[in-house]
Protein backbone atom coordinates (compact mmCIF):
# COMPACT_ATOMS: atom_id res chain seq x y z
CA UNK A 1 0.00 0.00 0.00
CA UNK A 2 1.25 3.85 -0.64
CA UNK A 3 2.25 5.49 2.52
CA UNK A 4 0.13 8.25 1.33
CA UNK A 5 -3.84 8.07 2.05
CA UNK A 6 -5.36 7.02 -1.16
CA UNK A 7 -8.75 5.71 -2.52
CA UNK A 8 -7.47 2.27 -1.50
CA UNK A 9 -7.28 3.28 2.29
CA UNK A 10 -10.51 4.95 2.45
CA UNK A 11 -12.37 1.67 0.41
CA UNK A 12 -10.51 -0.66 2.93
CA UNK A 13 -11.63 1.69 5.36
CA UNK A 14 -15.31 1.18 4.31
CA UNK A 15 -15.34 -2.61 4.60
CA UNK A 16 -13.93 -2.13 8.08
CA UNK A 17 -16.89 -0.11 8.91
CA UNK A 18 -19.40 -2.00 7.30
CA UNK A 19 -18.53 -4.71 9.24
CA UNK A 20 -18.38 -3.07 12.48
CA UNK A 21 -22.21 -2.07 11.63
CA UNK A 22 -23.30 -5.60 11.37
CA UNK A 23 -20.99 -6.33 14.85
CA UNK A 24 -23.05 -4.06 16.53
CA UNK A 25 -26.42 -5.17 14.85
CA UNK A 26 -25.32 -8.65 16.66
CA UNK A 27 -24.50 -7.08 20.03
CA UNK A 28 -27.86 -5.34 20.05
CA UNK A 29 -29.18 -8.99 19.64
CA UNK A 30 -27.39 -10.03 22.33
CA UNK A 31 -28.71 -7.55 24.34
CA UNK A 32 -32.73 -8.76 23.87
CA UNK A 33 -30.99 -12.05 25.79
CA UNK A 34 -28.97 -9.91 28.89
CA UNK A 35 -25.79 -9.98 27.08
CA UNK A 36 -23.14 -7.59 27.28
CA UNK A 37 -21.27 -8.07 23.97
CA UNK A 38 -20.05 -4.70 23.18
CA UNK A 39 -18.68 -4.20 26.30
CA UNK A 40 -17.50 -7.86 26.08
CA UNK A 41 -16.08 -7.17 22.92
CA UNK A 42 -14.40 -3.66 23.45
CA UNK A 43 -12.69 -4.80 26.59
CA UNK A 44 -11.18 -7.35 25.00
CA UNK A 45 -10.29 -5.87 21.46
CA UNK A 46 -10.51 -2.27 21.92
CA UNK A 47 -13.58 0.29 20.99
CA UNK A 48 -14.22 0.98 17.31
CA UNK A 49 -13.83 4.84 16.95
CA UNK A 50 -16.21 6.26 14.46
CA UNK A 51 -14.59 8.88 12.99
CA UNK A 52 -13.66 9.96 9.13
CA UNK A 53 -9.81 7.75 8.41
CA UNK A 54 -7.88 10.77 8.01
CA UNK A 55 -8.73 11.78 11.57
CA UNK A 56 -7.58 8.16 13.21
CA UNK A 57 -5.03 7.00 11.26
CA UNK A 58 -1.27 6.35 11.86
CA UNK A 59 -0.11 8.58 8.63
CA UNK A 60 3.57 6.83 9.59
CA UNK A 61 2.51 3.73 9.69
CA UNK A 62 -0.59 3.47 7.15
CA UNK A 63 -0.80 -0.10 6.58
CA UNK A 64 0.10 -1.59 10.04
CA UNK A 65 -2.63 0.73 11.36
CA UNK A 66 -5.31 -0.34 8.87
CA UNK A 67 -3.99 -4.18 9.45
CA UNK A 68 -5.11 -3.73 13.12
CA UNK A 69 -8.46 -2.48 11.99
CA UNK A 70 -8.93 -5.45 10.24
CA UNK A 71 -8.01 -7.78 12.69
CA UNK A 72 -9.66 -6.13 15.46
CA UNK A 73 -13.13 -6.44 13.44
CA UNK A 74 -12.44 -9.76 12.19
CA UNK A 75 -12.00 -10.81 16.65
CA UNK A 76 -14.99 -9.21 17.15
CA UNK A 77 -17.50 -10.45 14.66
CA UNK A 78 -16.10 -14.08 15.35
CA UNK A 79 -16.31 -13.55 18.95
CA UNK A 80 -19.78 -11.89 18.97
CA UNK A 81 -21.53 -14.95 16.87
CA UNK A 82 -19.52 -17.57 18.98
CA UNK A 83 -20.87 -16.20 21.89
CA UNK A 84 -24.57 -16.00 20.40
CA UNK A 85 -24.47 -19.32 19.04
CA UNK A 86 -23.19 -20.64 22.22
CA UNK A 87 -25.67 -19.19 24.73
CA UNK A 88 -28.68 -18.92 22.76
CA UNK A 89 -30.28 -21.99 21.08
CA UNK A 90 -31.12 -22.23 17.95
CA UNK A 91 -30.39 -18.38 17.70
CA UNK A 92 -28.42 -19.17 13.85
CA UNK A 93 -31.92 -18.35 12.47
CA UNK A 94 -32.07 -15.46 13.52
CA UNK A 95 -28.46 -14.23 13.09
CA UNK A 96 -29.31 -15.40 9.07
CA UNK A 97 -32.03 -13.27 9.33
CA UNK A 98 -29.90 -10.01 10.48
CA UNK A 99 -27.04 -10.97 7.91
CA UNK A 100 -29.63 -10.65 5.36
CA UNK A 101 -31.41 -7.53 6.39
CA UNK A 102 -28.10 -6.33 6.61
CA UNK A 103 -27.20 -7.01 3.01
CA UNK A 104 -30.51 -5.86 1.70
CA UNK A 105 -30.18 -2.49 3.77
CA UNK A 106 -26.77 -2.13 2.26
CA UNK A 107 -28.09 -2.91 -1.46
CA UNK A 108 -30.89 -0.17 -1.05
CA UNK A 109 -28.67 2.49 0.37
CA UNK A 110 -26.39 1.71 -2.62
CA UNK A 111 -29.11 1.14 -5.32
CA UNK A 112 -29.67 4.60 -7.17
CA UNK A 113 -29.32 3.98 -10.64
CA UNK A 114 -32.10 2.52 -13.28
CA UNK A 115 -29.68 0.33 -14.89
CA UNK A 116 -29.21 -3.19 -13.66
CA UNK A 117 -25.35 -3.86 -12.90
CA UNK A 118 -23.97 -6.63 -15.05
CA UNK A 119 -22.81 -9.52 -12.91
CA UNK A 120 -18.91 -8.05 -13.16
CA UNK A 121 -20.44 -4.92 -11.71
CA UNK A 122 -22.45 -6.65 -9.16
CA UNK A 123 -19.38 -9.15 -8.11
CA UNK A 124 -17.44 -5.55 -7.65
CA UNK A 125 -19.96 -4.07 -5.55
CA UNK A 126 -20.22 -7.42 -3.69
CA UNK A 127 -16.06 -7.01 -2.69
CA UNK A 128 -16.83 -3.39 -1.94
CA UNK A 129 -18.71 -3.95 0.73
CA UNK A 130 -17.46 -7.63 2.09
CA UNK A 131 -14.02 -7.61 3.91
CA UNK A 132 -11.74 -10.19 2.99
CA UNK A 133 -8.02 -9.31 4.52
CA UNK A 134 -6.11 -7.02 2.80
CA UNK A 135 -6.05 -6.13 -0.69
CA UNK A 136 -2.63 -7.55 -0.64
CA UNK A 137 -4.45 -10.65 0.17
CA UNK A 138 -6.26 -11.23 -2.96
CA UNK A 139 -8.76 -13.81 -1.50
CA UNK A 140 -10.97 -14.18 -4.42
CA UNK A 141 -10.35 -14.54 -7.81
CA UNK A 142 -13.32 -13.97 -10.56
CA UNK A 143 -13.22 -16.46 -13.75
CA UNK A 144 -14.19 -15.16 -17.23
CA UNK A 145 -17.91 -13.88 -17.24
CA UNK A 146 -20.32 -12.45 -19.24
CA UNK A 147 -23.07 -9.31 -18.76
CA UNK A 148 -25.54 -11.79 -16.69
CA UNK A 149 -23.39 -14.67 -14.76
CA UNK A 150 -20.14 -14.61 -12.83
CA UNK A 151 -18.21 -17.20 -10.52
CA UNK A 152 -15.31 -16.69 -8.68
CA UNK A 153 -13.74 -18.86 -5.83
CA UNK A 154 -11.73 -18.07 -2.56
CA UNK A 155 -7.89 -18.21 -3.22
CA UNK A 156 -7.93 -18.36 0.49
CA UNK A 157 -9.71 -18.03 4.06
CA UNK A 158 -8.51 -14.77 6.05
CA UNK A 159 -11.01 -15.16 8.24
CA UNK A 160 -10.46 -18.50 9.56
CA UNK A 161 -7.30 -18.05 12.12
CA UNK A 162 -9.89 -15.92 14.23
CA UNK A 163 -12.20 -18.03 14.36
CA UNK A 164 -9.58 -21.02 15.03
CA UNK A 165 -8.57 -19.13 17.89
CA UNK A 166 -11.75 -18.49 20.07
CA UNK A 167 -12.67 -22.18 19.30
CA UNK A 168 -15.60 -21.25 16.83
CA UNK A 169 -16.65 -22.64 13.67
CA UNK A 170 -15.54 -20.57 10.52
CA UNK A 171 -19.01 -22.57 9.01
CA UNK A 172 -20.98 -20.49 10.56
CA UNK A 173 -18.96 -16.52 8.90
CA UNK A 174 -19.66 -19.04 5.13
CA UNK A 175 -23.43 -19.58 6.15
CA UNK A 176 -23.73 -16.14 7.61
CA UNK A 177 -21.96 -14.67 4.64
CA UNK A 178 -23.88 -16.05 2.35
CA UNK A 179 -27.11 -15.03 4.06
CA UNK A 180 -25.90 -11.70 3.50
CA UNK A 181 -25.07 -12.05 0.04
CA UNK A 182 -28.60 -12.58 -0.54
CA UNK A 183 -30.24 -9.98 1.08
CA UNK A 184 -27.88 -7.90 -0.86
CA UNK A 185 -28.29 -9.61 -4.75
CA UNK A 186 -32.35 -9.65 -3.98
CA UNK A 187 -32.43 -5.91 -4.43
CA UNK A 188 -30.62 -6.18 -7.44
CA UNK A 189 -32.58 -9.07 -8.93
CA UNK A 190 -29.51 -11.37 -9.29
CA UNK A 191 -29.58 -15.45 -8.01
CA UNK A 192 -26.96 -16.76 -6.27
CA UNK A 193 -25.79 -20.26 -5.92
CA UNK A 194 -22.64 -22.09 -4.14
CA UNK A 195 -21.55 -24.20 -6.25
CA UNK A 196 -18.83 -26.10 -4.24
CA UNK A 197 -17.09 -25.47 -1.13
CA UNK A 198 -15.21 -22.06 -2.41
CA UNK A 199 -16.69 -21.12 -5.46
CA UNK A 200 -19.55 -18.81 -5.67
CA UNK A 201 -21.87 -17.83 -8.65
CA UNK A 202 -24.35 -15.20 -9.57
CA UNK A 203 -26.62 -14.80 -12.27
CA UNK A 204 -29.82 -13.18 -13.43
CA UNK A 205 -32.42 -14.10 -16.33
CA UNK A 206 -33.17 -11.26 -17.82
Amino acid sequence: MSAFLGPIHYWLYNKISLQQAIVDDLCQLGNQYGLALKAEADNLYGEFANKPLEEMIDQGNIHGWLQERVSQVEYKYAYVVTKLVNTIPDSLHTLKSTLYRAGNDQAQALHQSATKPTAGEMFKLITDQLLDGMPCDHANRLFPQNDTDATWTRNLCVHTPYWTELDGDINLYYELREAWLMGFLKEYDYNFEKVDDTTYRIYTLS
